[in-house]
């Protein structure tokens, strides 16, 4: 068994999403790949394939970090592994005491599904101990029959070696045994980061080691390898690590995978999908928008603190007269644009744009301008 590692860390305050991870994960071992590993627990206990009529819902308590929590304006993976199991007939309660993301006032998440369960105890740019220190007190709050620990990326960014990763991992799981021993666990593997060496070499090691460890515990369910063909490589990433609309349904798949290995869903899941990222409908992508005298002013603002882009482009439309203008991308920091026109009515489109994840374009607003 690992040594438990006890060293506690001050509580993180920034997210993964530096600017120093530039390499594309939860693809696959190629220049670009690297991938969400899954640990696998080879055994699998007896549980209910599928659930009878009127079973009690499954409570299930994803702790992880941001790319289990998302960010404004994404559907996250929860909520198509949840879409699965309504299609599969499976109750689910998802449990936690967050519902929304890890920054911004007013963000949503990008579809305005009101049966989504949103709870979770994901935090962005959390390490393992700041989950150690609450993760008593989440058991015994929320009772959960399945914990996903998506955990240790951060660890990894701010220097820890992987047997230090791998043993603050064990202990979390150790501690939720201690809470109830019955509760059956799906641990992601440590993301590799191609362009960083020392955090994929603390990452192999981990995953490695926790491989080892639970091997042969029937209560931590199989989770597959999350990495993508070569052919998707660059595809299912929007910064290097954060999975973008695409990548949220393929971490689904594997999740939902590890569940049906442990009996909780009586089918094969089938979540995975090419997807745009499409951010109109909640939260609606919308410019402010104000005509004068051969100008049209358009701000972002609003639109900004919904949906966590970086960049925007704006699009303007007549009618009769097709596209206008059509920007290139702005820093969404800069929170408004005066362009110049011709006299006439117009519609104003704004693009949001994270990284390599581009959205539709959002709805129209109209103008006029003098």
């Amino acid at each position: 068994m690992l040594a438990l590692v006890r060293r506690r860390r001050a509580s993180a305050t920034t997210t993964t999403t530096t600017t120093m991870v530039r390499a594309f994960v939860l693809a696959a071992v190629g220049a670009i790949g690297a991938s969400l590993l899954a640990i696998v627990g080879s055994g699998v206990s007896a549980a209910p394939a599928g659930a009878a009529p009127g079973a009690a819902p499954l409570r299930v308590m994803v702790v992880g970090d941001s790319i289990s929590q998302g960010f404004g304006g994404d559907a996250t993976w929860r909520y198509w592994f949840w879409r699965e199991t309504q299609r599969q007939g499976v109750p689910l309660d998802f449990v936690g005491p967050d519902t929304g993301f890890v920054t911004g006032y007013g963000t949503r998440y990008e579809f305005a599904d009101p049966r989504f369960d949103r709870d979770h105890a994901a935090r962005g740019g959390s390490t393992i101990n700041n989950h150690l220190a609450r993760i008593d007190g989440l058991m015994a709050t929320y009772a959960p029959q399945v914990v996903v620990i998506e955990l240790g990326v951060n660890d990894a960014l701010r220097g820890d070696n992987g047997a230090t990763i791998a043993a603050e991992l064990e202990e979390m799981v150790e501690r939720v045994w201690s809470s109830a021993a019955g509760t059956r666990v799906v641990l992601a593997g440590v993301p590799r980061i191609v362009a960083r060496p020392e955090v994929s070499a603390a990452a192999a090691e981990a995953n490695r080691l926790l491989a080892q460890r639970f091997a042969l515990d029937s209560r931590v369910l199989r989770v597959v390898d999350t990495a993508a063909p070569a052919t998707r490589t660059g595809r299912l990433t929007s910064d290097g690590l954060h999975p973008n609309a695409t990548g949220q349904t393929h971490l689904a798949q594997r999740f939902a995978e590890a569940f049906r290995s442990g009996g909780y869903l009586p089918q094969e899941p089938a979540i995975f999908h090419e997807r745009t990222w499409s951010p109109k409908v909640i939260p609606r992508v919308v410019p402010r928008t104000v005509g004068g005298r051969r100008t049209v002013v358009v701000d972002w603002r609003v639109a900004a603190a919904e949906v966590r882009m970086r960049r925007v482009r704006i699009r303007i439309s007549q009618r009769g007269s097709g596209l206008v203008r059509d920007t290139a991308w702005l820093p969404s920091r800069s929170d408004r644009i005066s362009l110049r026109v011709g006299p006439g009515v117009y519609d104003v489109q704004l693009v949001p744009r994270r990284a390599s994840m581009i959205g539709a374009p959002g709805p129209r607003v109209r103008v006029r301008v003098r």
